[in-house]
C-alpha cells in the first residue's frame, strides 16, 4: 500500500495527458501534482515489520539534540549553543532494525545513525532533523526530504520561540500527512498562559485536543511540570503494531487527499452536462439571431448577384439593341455572394461566441475550438457550394408550378397553332388547284395570301406573345436560389457546432467516468478502531469518515498552504 500515492499520481498524470490532448488542461498544471508527495514511513524497510518513525522537529535552540539524548539515557545526537546546531540527520535506532530502503535522493554524507540495544525502543526508530529555520538552504533541504518518512512528528517548541511563523508554515502545509505530538521543552522558563496560548493555536489548526506536553532544561524527570515521562510512555504505546499500520495508512490516505485536492480542481474547468447543455442551448439562440442579420447585410448582394442572371429574360431584340447601344449585360460570375470576408465574418462571430461562453461558463476556449474545428470546417468549406447547388436548382425550376405550366402550354400552342394553320392553308390550296382545271374562279387569289399569311402570323404570334409574359424570372428563381442556399449553408453551420458541442459533451463525460473510476477503486483505511490519544494527535480531516476524505464527487477543495486544512 506504501505504493499507492505512486501508482494514483502516474494514474492520475495519465488522466491529465488525456484531458491536455483534448484542451480541458495545459501542461503547467501538472506540475501542481508533480509537486504532491509520495514518499511515506513504509519507505524506508523492506519489510511490513517495521518501527515507528518518530522525528524531532523544531526551529534553532529549542533543545531537539537534548531531548534525544534525555531518550536515548546517552549522548548521541550533537547539542551545543552554536546556531544552527544541527547540521546532520541523527537516526537513532535498535540494532535489529535495518534502514536499507533510503532513496536515493537522501544525502548518506549527512546523515549518522547510533545503534542501541535498549529493547524499550525496539520498536521506534528516532530522527534528529536539522533546525527547519536554519540559515543553511542545505538543512532546510533536510527537512523536506525526511518529513514525508515520518509517522510522528515530535513538534518541539520553547516558551521564546512558539509561536515561530516558519514552524508555523510547515506545521499547517504538512498538518494532514502525520500524527502531531508537541513538546513545550524548558518548560522552566514558561508560563502557563504561554502553554495555553499555544494550546489555542494548535486547536484552530485543526488539532482540538492535542497532546501537549512540557520538558524542563535540566533532563531531570519526576518534577511536577514536567511530562516526559508521560510523554515518553506516550511514544511506546504508538510503538504497537497495528497502531504504526494504521498510521501509515492514514499518511497514505493524507497523500492520496492531496492529490484529489488537485484533481477536483481540474474536474472543475471539464464541462458537465449542465454547463454543456446550457452552451449548446445559448449558441441555438446566438447563431438564429446573427444568421438573420447576415441574411438581411447580404440582401443586396444577392440581388446584384442575381441581376447577372436577367440577361437570359431578354429577347434576340433587346439582345441586339443592347448591343447596337454598346451596353454590355451583367453576368453571374462577376459577384459571387460567399466569398472570404463572408466566410470570415462567420468566424468571427463563432470565436466571439466561444469567448463569451468561456468567460460565463467558465469552459476553457481550446477544448471548445479544438473539438468544434472538424464539424466546423466541413461546414465552412461547404458553405458555398451549398449556395451554389441551390441557385441551379432554382434556375431549373424558376417560377412556381403554375407558371412553369401555362408556360408550357403556350409554348406548344405555339407549335400546334401554327401547324394547324399551314395545314388549313395547304388544304385550301390543294383543293382550290384541284377544282380550278374546271372552274378558273376556283383558284385562290392575293386575299387569300393576304389571310393565310395574317392567319399563320396570329397563329403563332399571340402563343409566343402570352409565353413571353407569362415566362418565370430567371433573377427571381436566381435571387430565390441564393436566398434558400445561404439559409441552408447557415443552418449547416449551426448543425455542425452543434455536433461538435455534442461531441464535446461526450468527451467531458468521458473525462468524469474515468476520473470517478480513479478513486472509487480505492481501498482507504478507517479511524474507528483508532484509541482516543492516537485520534488526538491527527487533524480534524484524518479523524473524519473516510467517505469524506476522499470524497468521488468533483468539488472544489478551498484550501491553501497558508490555511489549516479542514
Amino acid at each position: 500500500m506504501s505504493d499507492l500515492p505512486a501508482a494514483q499520481r502516474n494514474a492520475l498524470e495519465a488522466w491529465a495527458d488525456d484531458a491536455i490532448a483534448a484542451g480541458w488542461l495545459s501542461e503547467r498544471d501538472k506540475k501542481a501534482l508533480q509537486q504532491t508527495q509520495i514518499a511515506s514511513p513504509a519507505q524506508l524497510f523492506e519489510t511490513s515489520d517495521r518501527p515507528l518513525v518518530v522525528g524531532f522537529f523544531g526551529g534553532t535552540g529549542v533543545g531537539k539534540s537534548t531531548l534525544l539524548n534525555r531518550f536515548a539515557g546517552e549522548v548521541v545526537a550533537h547539542a551545543s549553543v552554536e546556531r544552527p546546531t544541527s547540521r546532520a540527520i541523527t537516526v537513532y535506532v535498535h540494532r535489529s532494525v535495518s534502514v536499507d530502503r533510503l532513496p536515493e535522493s537522501f544525502p548518506m554524507r549527512k546523515m549518522r545513525t547510533a545503534l542501541h540495544n535498549n529493547d524499550a525502543y525496539r520498536h521506534v526508530l528516532f530522527i534528529d532533523m536539522p533546525d527547519f529555520d536554519s540559515v543553511e538552504s542545505a538543512n532546510r533541504d533536510l527537512v523536506d526530504i525526511w518529513l514525508p518518512h515520518l509517522d510522528i512528528v515530535l513538534y518541539v517548541v520553547s516558551p521564546e520561540r512558539y509561536r515561530d511563523d516558519q514552524g508555523w508554515r510547515l506545521l499547517l502545509k504538512h498538518g494532514s500527512q502525520h500524527a502531531w505530538m508537541f513538546i513545550m521543552n524548558h518548560w522552566d522558563r514558561g508560563e502557563p498562559e504561554q502553554l495555553e496560548d499555544f494550546r489555542e493555536q494548535l486547536s484552530a489548526a485543526g488539532l482540538r485536543e492535542p497532546l501537549l506536553y512540557r520538558t524542563d532544561s535540566s533532563g531531570s524527570s519526576g518534577q511536577s511540570t514536567d511530562d516526559f515521562d508521560d510523554l515518553q510512555l506516550a511514544i511506546k504505546k504508538n510503538a504497537d503494531e497495528s497502531i504504526i499500520r494504521s498510521l501509515g495508512e492514514l499518511g497514505i490516505l493524507s497523500r492520496l487527499k492531496a492529490q484529489k485536492d488537485i484533481g477536483d480542481q481540474w474536474v472543475t474547468r471539464i464541462g458537465t452536462d449542465e454547463t454543456l447543455t446550457l452552451l449548446a442551448e445559448r449558441w441555438s439562440e446566438f447563431w438564429n439571431d446573427e444568421s438573420r442579420e447576415l441574411t438581411q447585410s447580404l440582401q443586396g448582394k444577392a440581388q446584384r448577384q442575381a441581376a447577372g442572371y436577367a440577361q437570359r429574360d431578354v429577347s434576340w431584340f433587346e439582345k441586339w439593341r443592347g448591343s447596337a447601344a454598346n451596353t454590355t449585360p451583367v453576368t453571374n460570375t462577376q459577384l459571387t455572394l460567399i466569398d472570404e470576408s463572408v466566410l470570415t465574418r462567420i468566424d468571427n462571430k463563432l470565436a466571439d461566441f466561444l469567448n463569451q461562453q468561456s468567460q460565463s461558463l467558465q469552459l476553457p476556449v481550446v477544448a471548445m475550438k479544438q473539438t468544434l474545428a472538424e464539424p466546423y470546417a466541413r461546414a465552412r468549406r461547404d458553405v458555398s457550394g451549398t449556395v451554389d447547388d441551390a441557385v441551379n436548382t432554382s434556375l431549373a425550376l424558376p417560377g412556381n408550378r403554375a407558371q412553369r405550366f401555362v408556360h408550357r402550354g403556350l409554348g406548344l400552342l405555339c407549335v400546334i397553332l401554327p401547324l394547324g394553320a399551314m395545314g388549313w392553308i395547304a388544304f385550301r390550296v390543294v383543293k382550290g388547284f384541284s377544282e380550278g382545271g374546271s372552274n378558273p374562279a376556283a383558284y385562290l387569289g392575293s386575299n387569300f395570301a393576304v389571310n393565310g399569311a395574317l392567319l399563320l402570323a396570329l397563329s403563332w404570334l399571340i402563343p409566343a406573345f402570352l409565353q413571353r409574359k407569362t415566362r418565370p424570372s430567371m433573377e427571381k428563381a436566381a435571387l430565390r436560389g441564393l436566398l434558400q442556399g445561404l439559409d441552408a449553408g447557415l443552418a449547416n453551420v449551426a448543425t455542425a457546432v452543434g455536433t461538435g458541442i455534442t461531441n464535446l459533451q461526450r468527451d467531458a463525460d468521458a473525462l468524469h467516468g474515468q476520473y470517478r473510476k480513479l478513486w472509487t477503486a480505492l481501498a482507504s483505511p478507517d479511524t474507528a478502531g483508532l484509541p482516543d490519544p492516537v485520534k488526538r494527535m491527527l487533524v480534524d480531516e484524518l479523524t473524519q469518515p473516510v467517505q469524506r476524505v476522499l470524497d468521488v464527487r468533483a468539488n472544489t477543495h478551498n484550501s491553501t498552504d497558508n490555511a489549516p486544512v479542514s
